[in-house]
């Protein structure tokens, strides 16, 4: 190669480099905030003085959603590692919709900030964010997909609302609201929601209610644990499975709603939930863990309506008083519930209805002229359906409603108050939730999602 060759290369490459080569980040200060530049993006620094002095005096911070250098727009789309950190005059920060990063200690140790907005756009909060500020309310936007360990710890928290769709969070003791004295009362979550984390809601022992939206269909490990004070919680229809420890140590929990296409309850999902009076178990329920019911010393109805008894150990049930706990079984398999191992120690086993059953019985019947005075009477075999078994209240008779012999009759039960019982204008069937009890007099009709009728051919 000649000379003229090899400087004709050389010089080609070095243009190549020259196009290559990327400008460092520039760090400028623009009304009163100290900026990272690079190529097109800015991201707030913390305070570069020498002393540390100039954001230590703000009691306010608006972050702008753009910085202008040099006639060039950045938008602000991050808030640097210890941007405010210790900033402990700082009260109230606003925060643009361009930011979609918080990150590392960003407001670590600012005890007086009680005000902060989060908006949509924004995706991660790195860990320790907000730790030990003064924000006694936060929402967590939907577009969130990361909330780092400890992120919020240290803050007398007393109302979340979690909008996430789903959001990787620290585990355990790291979630991102753990305390070991948790106010918070109120957590209510987006109804965009998929997927409750797990631990996400661990020691909130304050709270007393949850609502879970129809559009959850995930459910993480120990999400609720030691709950102390939650009483009532909805499981999305969608479950199949109950995780581990969901439940675990929530002692106030007195009632939850089992969706019935649930098949699995994992171990210690209601370890030791004392208060818990009564469980519907669906019949597509095919797996029962150790000590899911593990001191579960109140329980005094247990629904079972699968076909098959669960395999299950002493251990999933151990607490429970098996002396009086009534345990409600499908009437054709309650047999095999009394054959079956830890199923047959409860004394009480009562067959259910579970589906319209019918059986053969006498019927009286009278026929009238037109103003209805009697013509005759005679007597035929009908198949009469069995009425549901409604705890707290017995059945007393069938009604006609509707129709004739020709077309068909249709029913109503009417039932009247077990001894004991109250006196509800409503009460709906824990067993079944389509079915209510209307209250009529000293009695009360059934209204359910099936109509009741003399079914079978007339037995002559």
């Amino acid at each position: 190669m000649t000379n003229m060759r090899k400087s004709n290369l050389l010089l080609c490459l070095l243009v190549v480099g020259a196009c290559l080569t990327v400008q460092a980040a520039e760090t400028v200060k623009l009304n009163g905030l100290y900026y990272s530049l690079g190529t097109t993006t800015a991201a707030l620094l913390a305070d570069q003085s020498s002393d540390k002095s100039v954001y230590s005096a703000y009691t306010t911070v608006t972050i702008p959603s753009s910085v202008t250098y040099k006639n060039y727009t950045y938008p602000v789309t991050s808030i640097g590692t210890s941007a405010f950190e210790g900033c402990s005059n700082l009260q109230s920060v606003t925060l643009p919709s361009s930011v979609t990063s918080i990150g590392t200690d960003a407001f670590w140790g600012c005890t007086k900030l009680g005000s902060v907005n989060l908006e949509e756009g924004l995706t991660t909060i790195n860990q320790r964010a907000f730790y030990n500020c003064n924000l006694t309310e936060i929402t967590i936007p939907s577009t969130v997909t990361s909330v780092g360990n400890g992120a919020f710890k240290g803050n007398p928290l007393t109302s979340v609302v979690w909008k996430p769709v789903t959001c990787n969070i620290g585990s355990d003791d790291s979630a991102p609201f753990y305390s070991t004295n948790s106010q918070i009362t109120s957590f209510t979550f987006g109804d965009q929601v998929e997927e409750i984390p797990s631990y996400l809601c661990k020691n909130m022992s304050k709270l007393t209610e949850v609502v879970l939206p129809p559009s959850v269909y995930k459910l993480g490990q120990y999400a609720f644990m030691y709950c102390t004070s939650l009483k009532s919680i909805n499981l999305p229809v969608t479950q199949k499975t109950l995780p581990v420890s969901f439940f675990e140590g929530c002692t106030a929990l007195e009632s939850v709603e089992i969706p019935s296409t649930l098949t699995t309850i994992s171990m210690d999902a209601f370890y030791n939930c004392k208060a818990l009076k009564s469980i519907v178990l669906p019949a597509g329920l095919t797996t029962i863990g150790d000590r899911a019911f593990y001191n579960c010393t109140g329980l005094q109805t247990i629904y079972n309506y699968a076909i098959e008894p669960q395999t299950i150990t002493e251990k999933m049930v151990n607490g429970v008083d098996k002396k009086t706990c009534i345990l409600y079984v499908p009437m054709d398999y309650l047999p095999l519930y009394q054959a079956k191992t830890v199923w047959c120690d409860f004394l009480n086993i009562i067959g259910m209805i579970t589906e319209q059953q019918f059986e053969e019985q006498q019927v009286n019947l009278t026929y009238l002229k037109q103003d209805e005075t009697p013509l005759f009477m005679e007597s035929q075999t009908w198949a009469i359906p069995h009425a549901p078994y409604i705890q707290g209240f017995v059945f007393e008779k069938w009604e006609v409603i509707a129709g004739d012999l020709n077309d068909g009759i249709v029913l109503q039960a009417v039932y009247k108050q077990d001894e004991g019982t109250g006196a509800p204008a409503v009460y709906t069937n824990p067993a079944n939730a389509a079915q209510k009890l209307i209250r009529r007099g000293n009695g009360y009709i059934l209204r359910d999602d099936k109509t009741y009728t003399i079914g079978g051919t007339r037995v002559e």
